[in-house]
C-alpha cells in the first residue's frame, strides 16, 4: 500500500512538473535552429556541496534572477570557467566554449550548476581513477542535492561533452537518481580501453586532464567568501595524491590488466560498457553528440547501438566537441525543453540520427549501419585498389619511425603519411560515391619483427593531386586475433585486447589484420581517386616502442591472402 501510494505522489509530482515547465519552454522548435533571443538575466553563486562521504565539491550555480523553481542541468567538469557577465554568444569553439556556452542555457529557465568532480580545480578529495565508482557516487550525490534545492522544480538533466561527456554518462552506471530526466553526452568512450587504446595503440589521448598542485593554485577559481584562498590551498594538498594518468594508461597495454595504481581491472571499473544493463535500466534518454573529425566518433555508434531507452545522435563535419556552423546548445536546449519541461517541440518526432555527409549536406536515418549502405570489396594490388582481383604479390615498405604533422592533431585527424609507407589508389571515379558507415581494412601482413603497430588511412585525392583524410584505423599486431564482442557491435570486427589472446608475429609469415577504420559519410566526386595508405608509425604515438634497426612490413595479395579494403558504399555507388 506504501509502495501504491509513493508511486501514485511520484506520478503526480512528475505530472506538475511537466505541466508547470510547458509554458516555460522557450527554446527552438526545429533542428538546426539558433538559439533564440534570452529570456532571463542570470545571476551567479559559488560554493561547495559535500558529498555523502564528507567531500566537498566546488562548484558555480547559474540561476535566473526571476524568483520561482526551474529545472536543473548539471555539468561535472574538469575544471571551472566562467562566461563574463554579458556573455550570450552562441560559442562552437571546441569543449571548453562550448562548455561555457551552455551556461547560458540559465537563461531560457534553467539552473545550470558546474562541479568540479573531486580531486580537480577547487574541489577537495583525491582522483583515484579517471571515471571510477567514487565519481558515480558523487554523481547520484548531485542529483539527490540538485532535486531538493528550493530553486529546483525537482528536474534534472546533466550535461558534458569529452572528459565531462563520458562523467555525464556515468551518472547512468550506478543507481539512478529519479530526479534524473535526460542526459546530453559528447565524445565520450562506451569502451575505455578502446577510446584510451583504439586498436591497442595507445596514441592521440592518454593524459587527460591534468594538473600539478602548483598548476591548481595559480588557475582554480575560490569559492565565493574565500578570498584569500585557504580553502582552494587545502582542496589542492589533497590533489598532490591523485593517479597521474599516463602512468594509469601506460601500465595496462591489456583491457583485463589490473593497474598496480588502483588495484583494479581499470579499463573495466571506468568503462560505461561494464555497466551497460544499469544504464539500459535506467530509461534515461540520453542524446550523443560525435562528429567525423573526432577520435572517438566510433565509440558514439557503438554507444547507440547498445542503448534501449529513447536517444537521438548527431554527427557533423567537426572536431572534438566542436559544432561549426551548427548551435549544439540549442539543439541541447531542445532536448532539455522537452525531457525537463515536457515541451512539445518535436524533438522525438525526428530520425533516431542526424548526420552530415562530408561534400552532400545532412541527412537523417532511424538506424545505423544506414540500411541503404552495403559493403563492397576492393583488392589491394601493385599500387591499385580494384574490385577484380590482382595479379599476385607483395610489396614491403621500411617503418619510417619520424612521422609528422606540422599542425597540431590532438583528438583529431593527422595530415596525410603517404611518403612513409605503401599507397593503393582507385581508378578516377566515372561518377560520384558516397561512403557512409564504418570502413574495414581487412589485410595480409607479414614483419621482419613480432611486434608492432600498422595504421591505415583512407584518403581522397582531387584531380590536381590534393589529398584529404577521410578516415583512418591502427590494430597493434599482437592484438589481431578476432574474438566475439561483449556488447552490440555496428558491423565491425572485434579484438579483445585480453592477454590470453595475445599472438606474436612470427616473422616474414603473412598473418590476417582485419579492422574498423573510423566511421564516416563522404562523397567521393567524379574525377576524384580514393587511396589507402599503410604506415608502421603515426604522429599521434604516445611512448612509441621502437626497434633498430627500423623493421620492414610486406602487404601480401594473391588468392591465399586476399588484402582488401571493404566499403560501406550507398546507392548507386554500391
Amino acid at each position: 500500500m506504501a509502495s501504491t501510494m509513493r508511486r501514485a505522489l511520484q506520478g503526480m509530482f512528475c505530472a506538475l512538473v511537466l505541466t508547470a515547465g510547458t509554458a516555460n519552454a522557450t527554446g527552438p522548435t526545429g533542428f538546426g535552429a539558433p538559439l533564440p533571443a534570452a529570456v532571463h538575466e542570470i545571476e551567479r553563486s559559488s560554493f561547495y556541496i559535500p558529498m555523502s562521504d564528507g567531500t566537498r565539491l566546488a562548484a558555480d550555480v547559474y540561476r535566473p534572477k526571476a524568483p520561482g523553481r526551474y529545472p536543473v542541468i548539471l555539468h561535472a567538469s574538469a575544471a571551472r570557467s566562467r562566461p563574463s557577465d554579458t556573455d550570450d554568444t552562441d560559442d562552437r569553439s571546441g569543449a571548453g566554449g562550448f562548455s561555457t556556452q551552455m551556461i547560458n542555457l540559465a537563461r531560457y529557465g534553467y539552473v545550470f550548476v558546474v562541479v568540479e568532480r573531486r580531486g580537480l580545480g577547487a574541489s577537495f578529495g583525491t582522483r583515484r581513477g579517471y571515471h571510477d565508482r567514487t565519481e558515480a557516487r558523487d554523481a547520484y550525490d548531485l542529483t539527490a542535492w540538485a532535486a531538493t534545492q528550493p530553486w529546483s522544480q525537482g528536474a534534472v538533466g546533466v550535461f558534458g561533452c569529452s572528459n565531462t561527456g563520458d562523467a555525464a554518462m556515468h551518472f547512468l552506471t550506478t543507481t539512478t537518481h529519479p530526479a534524473l530526466k535526460a542526459v546530453f553526452a559528447g565524445c565520450f568512450n562506451w569502451d575505455k580501453y578502446s577510446g584510451g587504446r583504439r586498436g591497442g595503440v595507445l596514441a592521440n589521448w592518454g593524459t587527460g586532464p591534468q594538473s600539478s598542485v602548483e598548476q591548481d593554485l595559480r588557475t582554480a577559481i575560490p569559492v565565493d567568501g574565500d578570498d584569500a584562498r585557504t580553502l582552494l590551498h587545502q582542496a589542492a594538498q589533497d590533489h598532490a595524491r591523485n593517479t597521474p594518468l599516463l602512468d594509469l594508461w601506460s601500465g595496462m597495454p591489456n583491457r583485463g590488466d589490473v593497474s598496480p595504481l588502483t588495484g583494479t581491472p581499470f579499463w573495466e571499473e571506468g568503462s560505461i560498457a561494464t555497466y551497460g544493463d544499469t544504464v539500459r535500466k535506467s530509461g534515461v534518454p540520453v542524446y550523443i553528440q560525435a562528429g567525423w573529425q573526432d577520435d572517438f566518433r566510433a565509440q558514439a555508434f557503438i554507444t547507440l547501438a547498445n542503448l534501449t531507452q529513447p536517444t537521438k545522435l548527431i554527427v557533423g563535419d567537426w572536431g572534438h566537441c566542436y559544432s561549426k556552423d551548427f548551435s549544439m546548445a540549442a539543439e541541447a536546449l531542445r532536448w532539455f525543453d522537452h525531457w525537463l519541461k515536457g515541451a512539445d517541440n518535436g524533438i522525438m518526432q525526428e530520425p533516431r540520427v542526424h548526420y552530415e555527409t562530408v561534400n552532400a549536406g545532412w541527412r537523417t536515418a532511424d538506424a545505423w549501419p544506414v540500411p541503404a549502405s552495403h559493403p563492397v570489396k576492393d583488392f589491394l594490388g601493385a599500387g591499385s585498389l580494384d574490385m577484380r582481383e590482382p595479379e599476385p604479390g607483395k610489396l614491403s615498405f621500411k617503418v619510417d619511425y619520424q612521422p609528422v604533422c606540422a599542425r597540431g592533431t590532438g583528438l583529431g585527424p593527422t595530415c596525410p603519411q603517404d611518403d612513409k609507407g605503401l599507397t593503393f589508389t582507385s581508378a578516377p571515379l566515372a561518377a560520384d560515391m558516397e561512403l557512409t558507415g564504418h570502413p574495414v581494412a581487412d589485410l595480409w601482413l607479414s614483419s621482419s619483427v613480432e611486434d608492432g603497430p600498422v595504421f591505415a588511412y583512407l584518403e581522397d585525392i582531387a584531380p590536381g593531386g590534393a589529398i584529404a583524410m577521410v578516415s583512418e584505423g591502427r590494430l597493434q599486431a599482437r592484438h589481431r586475433r578476432l574474438a566475439p564482442a561483449p556488447f552490440a557491435l555496428p558491423g565491425i570486427p572485434w579484438h579483445s585486447f585480453d592477454k590470453d589472446d595475445v599472438e606474436n608475429l612470427v616473422p616474414g609469415q603473412a598473418a590476417r589484420f582485419a579492422f574498423d577504420l573510423l566511421p564516416v559519410s563522404w562523397v567521393f566526386k567524379a574525377g576524384h581517386r580514393y587511396r589507402l595508405t599503410i604506415t608502421g608509425a603515426d604522429p599521434r604515438e604516445k611512448l612509441r616502442k621502437t626497434y633498430a634497426p627500423a623493421p620492414t612490413w610486406t602487404v601480401w595479395f594473391d588468392r591465399a591472402h586476399p588484402s582488401q579494403l571493404v566499403l560501406p558504399l550507398v546507392g548507386a555507388s554500391s
